[in-house]
């Protein structure tokens, strides 16, 4: 295979995420774009999540490609925030697990930013949407209302 996840260690995430979340929605975080805050709120617990995402544009439409768990609070569609650079926009958020669609838009995302600004790793030969799409990802589309 081509393409990996490479996501950083763990240890880094739950340093780095209390200081982006600290950050990202105030004006210092438009430095760092495309990052931003997504708050969305719990189906079974209730409870508030604010989760430090990339959110990239892809053909016009705002994602974010993410394999955490934390995804299936958007199953079935979800009222959300986005937080970034001082600004905070409502949204509705929407799973998308066809590895078609998640492979395609994928594909996209790297050739805009880079497969590390994604957390993958691409080696070998130019990948494959399929090879985007074995990357078990899942993408959220955001609609901002």
């Amino acid at each position: 295979m081509t393409v990996a996840v490479k996501a950083p260690p763990a240890a880094l995430i739950r340093v780095l995420n209390p200081i982006m979340r600290a950050v990202l929605p105030t004006r210092l975080g438009r430095r760092m774009q495309p990052l931003a805050i997504l708050e969305i709120t719990g189906h079974r617990t209730g409870r508030e999540h604010r989760i430090p995402v990339g959110l990239h544009d892809v053909d016009g439409e705002h994602v974010i490609f993410t394999d955490r768990p934390w995804r299936e609070n958007a199953r079935g569609g979800a009222d959300v925030v986005v937080a970034a650079g001082g600004r905070r926009r409502p949204g509705y958020a929407e799973l998308i697990d066809d590895p078609v669609t998640v492979g395609e838009s994928l594909a996209a995302a790297v050739g805009q930013v880079g497969p590390r600004r994604l957390g993958l790793a691409v080696t070998g030969t130019t990948p494959t949407t399929a090879d985007y799409a074995a990357t078990g990802k899942s993408m959220i589309r955001i609609r901002f209302v």
